[in-house]
């Protein structure tokens, strides 16, 4: 298995170098599992797991230094496998998974039937010199520093974007909607930070991102409409899989759909309003018609509605009042 930051870009240069296949020849599986689990030592590695295995992932490796990866290294990880489509694969020991691990799996799984756009190999080289020391800010890789996914589903059509710092350092870039996504310049565009769970901000034409070393951002771009909207969701990374329907009602003013849930765990939605609306009814129901226990807080222009995930698909509805303009 792929146990540090170095040990995978064995995985990223088999992505690049076979997923324009994926899902139109093959089924592209990158190799061997990915390490989500949290940093540790040789010393560390050696005493947790078999001494034989440890010694041949190092000498496999090379320079690798320690076992495991970051929390940042993770996103970057699982983003990669869950925005490009290929079978997804885990190494991890999954007892000793902290939850926070535990939830950026369960956020990108499952694998979706995704079609590869410009993911062929910018070349890159897998040769680490063990003389001089590599690291991986050495390593000469063109990894794509952008993952473009276009979504057109029952959830909507919007972009999901991952843009990735392959490097030590943090980093500052600016992502063109028209120059890098194709979008229409002259509208407006409202971002939502999927990691980090938050409203990035209405954009038009470009916006800025910061990002840390090793780290992925990930984007779900929604344009603007004159009418609250689903904008995100927290059982996938793309925002579609749990979406069986999804309409607005401009008669009635309501926006409804059916999810698929876990159940048990909080399924969470979020709805941006332009126009700061006020929710006048909201309801969830299994196909049994059983009520699923609702949760909502109403934030300016979004909202941020939550219920249990149940056994069957919820339908659930949300009507709002349209606010009288002075």
């Amino acid at each position: 298995m792929y146990a540090s930051w170095q040990g995978n870009h064995a995985l990223w240069s088999s992505i690049d170098d076979n997923a324009s296949l994926n899902h139109i020849v093959i089924y592209t599986m990158p190799g061997e599992g990915i390490e989500v689990g949290p940093p540790m030592s040789d010393e560390e590695a050696m005493q947790r797991r078999v001494p034989q295995v440890v010694d041949t992932v190092r000498t496999r490796e090379e320079s690798l230094k320690g076992f495991g990866t970051t929390l940042p290294e993770d996103r970057t990880l699982a983003t990669y496998l869950a925005l490009t489509g290929v079978v997804y694969s885990v190494s991890s020991f999954m007892p000793e998974l902290p939850p926070s691990r535990v939830k950026l799996l369960e956020m990108t799984m499952p694998t979706l039937p995704i079609l590869p756009t410009d993911l062929i190999s910018r070349g890159s080289d897998m040769r680490w010199d063990l003389l001089k020391r590599t690291t991986p800010d050495d390593y000469i890789q063109n990894y794509p520093r952008i993952l473009g996914l276009k979504i057109n589903s029952k959830s909507g059509v919007y972009d999901v974007v991952g843009m990735t710092n392959w490097r030590s350092e943090a980093s500052a870039r600016e992502l063109s909607f028209a120059k890098q996504l194709g979008l229409d310049p002259a509208s407006s565009y409202v971002a939502v930070d999927f990691w980090n769970q938050k409203l990035y901000g209405v954009f038009r034409g470009r916006m800025k991102v910061e990002i840390a070393p090793h780290d992925t951002r990930v984007f779900l771009i929604h344009r603007v409409l004159n009418r609250p909207q689903l904008i995100r969701t927290s059982r996938h990374i793309t925002g579609a899989y749990s979406i069986l329907k999804l309409a607005w009602d401009a008669s009635r003013n309501s926006l409804s759909s059916s999810s698929r849930t876990v159940p048990a765990h909080e399924y969470a939605l979020w709805v941006y309003d332009p126009q700061g609306e006020t929710v006048s009814y909201f309801s969830a129901r299994t196909v049994g018609n059983e009520d699923a226990p609702v949760r909502h807080a109403p934030n300016s222009k979004l909202l941020n509605v939550s219920f249990l995930g149940q056994a069957e698909p919820v339908d659930w509805k949300i009507t709002f009042v349209r606010n009288s303009v002075n």
